[in-house]
């Protein structure tokens, strides 16, 4: 249908809060969606909680799968969608009433295949999202200033607080069993765009919570999914948008640091063989960076670190 909206929310453990979530997409003010629950092989009872929410409307489309993580679950759910725009939302976030009519007005009226809205962060579980306006500013970006500005952080790198065109994200997976799955994913959907909208309208709430993925303890799993995500985002740069490569360089740096910052403040095992990886690479990053020429006030914090990380850490972390 022309107007369907597929919102694909992964759900796993989520039993407290995952009424909340569903509340807040059956509660749209744009009304023709599908709300695609993927119950990622809960033990908490929230497989339960979905078809319990089923019941009550049917827009809502549950599936129970064997669990195989955030990017299984979200692959599993485009490949089931029927809508024409897509999408994405955590199953412990929630949405302002006006979220998807909004973002598809502005969708539609730009002529854009991605429009992405402001979100607040909140530890508060009460939040209500209220924002009265009628009309939003935007701006738009075309061609390959889309992935200018994503590099330049103009965007989020995160899934939610968007909306897509289906074709733009077709073809396009997550990766299996990752970590920072969301950063390749929306590095390769920016990379795609010729046409996008930043939309000045705050629809998507974003909930702390102990426990999350975000805020775990950090493991060598993680902390190698990260410093991995980083490569092969300055690699895609480096094929596609070799242009944009001192911008990638700069970014593969301030990765690195944030890597081996966090993996000197915590004891997971293999934590020496990631920090002389990550330094190794920052030393190769740095030469390219150099080489480029392009240097902002930058380049001394990345020489400091790329030739003495563990006292960058110890001063300036």
């Amino acid at each position: 249908m022309r107007d369907l909206v597929s919102v694909i929310v992964p759900v796993y453990n989520v039993a407290d809060y995952l009424p909340r979530c569903v509340k807040s997409l059956t509660e749209q003010t744009h009304q023709n969606i599908e709300i695609i629950l993927v119950d990622d092989g809960s033990t908490d009872g929230s497989g339960e909680v979905c078809d319990r929410w089923a019941e009550r409307d049917d827009r809502i489309r549950v599936f129970h799968k064997e669990n195989g993580g955030m990017s299984d679950a979200r692959n599993y759910g485009l490949s089931r969608a029927g809508g024409a725009y897509i999408s994405f939302v955590d199953s412990d976030d929630w949405c302002d009433r006006r979220f998807v009519e909004v973002l598809l007005r502005t969708l539609r009226e730009t002529d854009c295949e991605l429009v992405e809205c402001d979100y607040v962060t909140t530890w508060d579980d009460q939040t209500i999202i209220c924002d009265d306006q009628s009309v939003f500013p935007y701006e738009i970006y075309t061609d390959r200033d889309c992935f200018r500005q994503f590099l330049t952080e103009t965007f989020f790198v995160s899934v939610w607080n968007k909306l897509y065109r289906r074709d733009l994200v077709d073809n396009v997976p997550f990766e299996f069993g990752a970590y920072h799955e969301d950063e390749m994913w929306t590095c390769q959907v920016f990379g795609r765009a010729r046409r996008i909208c930043r939309l000045h309208y705050t629809g998507y709430c974003y909930f702390q919570r102990e426990g999350s993925v975000v805020h775990s303890r950090p493991t060598y799993k993680r902390l190698s999914d990260a410093f991995r995500a980083g490569r092969e985002r300055i690699g895609y740069i480096e094929q596609n948008f070799p242009e944009l490569a001192s911008i990638g360089y700069s970014k593969a740096l301030y990765t690195c640091i944030s890597v081996y910052a966090t993996a000197e403040g915590s004891d997971f095992g293999k934590k020496a063989v990631l920090q002389r990886e990550v330094a190794a690479y920052a030393r190769s990053m740095l030469r390219k960076y150099l080489k480029e020429g392009r240097y902002q006030g930058e380049m001394w914090r990345f020489c400091f670190f790329a030739l003495f990380p563990k006292l960058y850490c110890r001063l300036l972390c």
